[in-house]
């Protein structure tokens, strides 16, 4: 999703992970923008794409909000293209619960990655969501739809969206993500 109308893009870094492959946003209006560079973040499912549009894109920014705030049984609605295929679905459940731990698993590309502390809704996010926005009926983006379990129905977890706006200040002022080494997993450093 949109976060800057100069053509900064969040989703997960498991949607890019393939690194010498090409990659092209479709905006909802079907424009086409290749993507001139990615910032993946080492420690969590996070990157962000650099895109260039024009000043007349028309381009619109997602509000981004305080994932602080959030309580569990607030309503929440994940949108995303769900199984690849249905773009722009959109979704409406409850936070169900905060602060959670998953190992997160790709069966397609056969790695595991430890996720913290993240947001657990019913909001249906099916494979293709990831990267979409988690948003509250205030409109503000509050997380970044990740994973879903498998073996249940209706759990699906969502990166909260105070976690990224360091990698974002980051890639605005130095143009890649910077992570201090003291916050990456012993298994990265």
């Amino acid at each position: 999703f949109i976060i800057s109308v100069e053509g900064l893009i969040v989703t997960n870094k498991h949607v890019v992970s393939e690194v010498n492959a090409k990659y092209k946003v479709i905006t909802k209006d079907d424009k086409e923008y290749e993507v001139v560079k990615i910032s993946r973040d080492p420690a969590n499912d996070i990157a962000i794409l650099k895109i260039n549009p024009s000043a007349s894109s028309g381009l619109r920014a997602a509000e981004l909000g305080d994932s602080s705030t959030l309580r569990v049984g607030q309503f929440v609605i994940a949108i995303g293209t769900a199984l690849g295929e249905f773009r722009h679905t959109v979704t409406t459940g409850v936070i169900s619960g905060l602060g959670r731990g998953i190992t997160a698993a790709s069966p397609y590309e056969g790695y595991a990655e430890k996720l913290d502390d993240i947001i657990q809704t019913d909001a249906a996010i099916n494979f293709g969501n990831s990267g979409g926005p988690l948003i509250n009926f205030g409109g503000e983006v509050i997380g970044v739809n990740t994973a879903v379990d498998t073996s249940a129905t209706g759990i699906g977890f969502s990166i909260p969206i105070n976690q990224i706006k360091p990698a974002l200040e980051s890639v605005k002022k130095f143009g890649k993500i910077k992570i201090s080494p003291s916050t990456l997993p012993e298994d990265i450093k």
